[in-house]
């Protein structure tokens, strides 16, 4: 056990850096409920500290750690509460978290750490009176932070830093060519996506698949939808005298992949299983109405049964209010919720009794795991397993639609049409009116071989019923106008 009165290891620069932490109030740790997993704050990137509170006669600090081969460690800093034992502060606990930490043993194996605050602004500032790419995105994001919602702002920004600021921010927009935007097109190809603490590396192009390809293509697509519109920007202001630059700026064609990962309702319930109780409320919530996470969050008491059969949805992510109308049991599930609640009570609260935002990840991943689900599975795949479920019962694209909040059924239509070629087979099979007695009688002698042809096109799982594989990401009939040095970039990496 390290002595309480150990010099402070952290730098002042570190210390104004680390977000601010709830546990340092001894009523919060009080109320934190009791389970066998330490409730963690970020400190650092890889670099956490916790509460580990498993009974009434536990409840310890802990500091975690994430090592150089991606697994966690942790060490326990002392006893948060007194019982009998005396107690740690928040300072000392945070003192000696990084004593641990910068101890030469744990260096030694420790995954490099940095800030674990979000990026904020362009990687570059642009200078001089050349007004550069650099310049027409740096004007593009003022504009964007107020303009965007939070989330695509942000997604833009990490886009710029990560595929535009190395190689092209330094480039006069009024020399901007197609010739950059193949070299762009080369660079997105090369550049493997990155997850977590993953270094960015350059894959060789003849090992991606059709789908890493499509995926490659999509990337492209928004860079270069971001990058019309910050020159667009700059050419509306006057910054620039041609057009040239934005209007050479052309996407690419790409085959729509339609999304396969939800589940079962088997599977459904194995997760619910996996889940804790508050987390299996948000899941079920999220089953029930496929809903986003973020409008879930939102729900009040009041929003149930508001004028209709259902849930009253707020504005999210620019989009207007809509209603999403309920199963029986969905709104017997709903109502349940709100008992013993008032109108304006959050409907919905993680296990530490906090309004769901972002902290239901860690927790709906373990879920995953335990369950043994995909484990790319994420909570968004509520959404789709909500519509694909509607889907392959028939449900009218439409519907579908105006339940999730889309504004029309094309979304719908190219995300989850290919379900409804079951639900088709059935009705023409059913529905079409008798032509031919003779035949009518025929198929009835035939009902054994005919039912037999049917149950061989069933083995498949009814997720993927008819799909085919795909072979190019390029889709047969494109009225997009790519420049030829981009196209024959991706074609040639299909080709390989």
């Amino acid at each position: 056990m390290l002595h309480p009165a150990t010099e402070v290891h952290t730098t002042g620069a570190t210390r104004a850096s680390l977000p601010d932490c709830s546990y340092s109030d001894v009523n919060a740790i009080m109320a934190l409920g009791y389970r066998d997993a330490p409730y963690f704050r970020v400190l650092l990137v890889g670099r956490h500290i916790g509460i580990h509170r498993p009974d009434d006669k536990t409840c310890n600090w802990t500091a975690r750690l994430l090592t150089e081969d991606k697994r966690y460690i942790q060490r326990c800093l002392g006893p948060a509460i007194d019982m009998g034992r005396g107690k740690v502060t928040y300072d000392v606990a945070l003192e000696r978290a990084f004593m641990w930490f910068e101890s030469p043993e744990i260096k030694s194996i420790a995954h490099q750490s940095r800030s674990a605050e979000r990026t904020s602004e362009i990687n570059i500032c642009p200078i001089g009176s050349i007004y550069t790419v650099g310049h027409a995105l740096r004007d593009y994001l003022g504009w964007s932070k107020i303009a965007r919602s939070p989330g695509g702002h942000y997604n833009n920004l990490i886009l710029i830093n990560c595929h535009i600021v190395p190689k092209f921010s330094h480039i006069p927009l009024e020399e901007f060519t197609a010739g950059d935007l193949t070299a762009l097109a080369r660079q997105v190809l090369e550049t493997a996506p990155r997850f977590g603490f993953m270094k960015y590396t350059r894959p060789k192009p003849h090992q991606l698949s059709v789908d890493e390809i499509r995926r490659r293509k999509r990337t492209f697509n928004s860079l270069v939808s971001i990058m019309r519109m910050a020159f667009q920007h700059a050419w509306d202001n006057g910054c620039i005298t041609s057009e040239r630059p934005w209007r050479c700026l052309k996407r690419i064609p790409v085959v729509h992949s339609p999304r396969t990962i939800f589940l079962t309702r088997p599977e459904c319930h194995r997760l619910l299983a996996a889940c804790t109780p508050a987390l299996r409320d948000l899941v079920m919530a999220g089953i029930y109405t496929g809903c986003r996470v973020g409008e879930l969050g939102k729900l009040r008491v009041e929003d149930i049964a508001w004028e209709g059969f259902g849930i009253r949805v707020g504005a999210f992510k620019r989009g207007p209010d809509r209603f999403v109308f309920l199963p029986d049991e969905g709104m017997a599930f709903f109502l349940k919720l709100c008992d013993g609640k008032s109108p304006r009570d959050y409907l919905l609260r993680s296990d530490m009794g906090k309004v769901w935002r972002k902290q239901h990840t860690a927790l709906f991943r373990r879920a995953v795991a335990t369950a043994g689900l995909p484990s790319n599975f994420v909570f968004h795949g509520l959404r789709h397993t909500y519509a694909s479920d509607l889907v392959a019962a028939g449900v009218t694209l439409d519907v579908v639609a105006k339940q999730l909040g889309h504004a029309n059924t094309t979304t719908v239509s190219n995300t989850y049409g290919h379900l409804a070629e079951h639900f088709r087979e059935k009705q023409i099979r059913t529905k079409l009116s008798p032509l031919s007695e003779a035949f009518c009688q025929e198929a009835d002698r035939r009902q054994d071989e005919l039912n037999a042809i049917w149950q061989a096109s069933q083995r498949k799982d009814w997720r993927s019923y008819a799909a085919l594989p795909a072979r190019s990401s390029h889709p047969e009939r494109s009225y997009v106008r790519t420049h030829k040095g981009v196209l024959e970039i991706f074609t040639a990496a299909e080709t390989r």
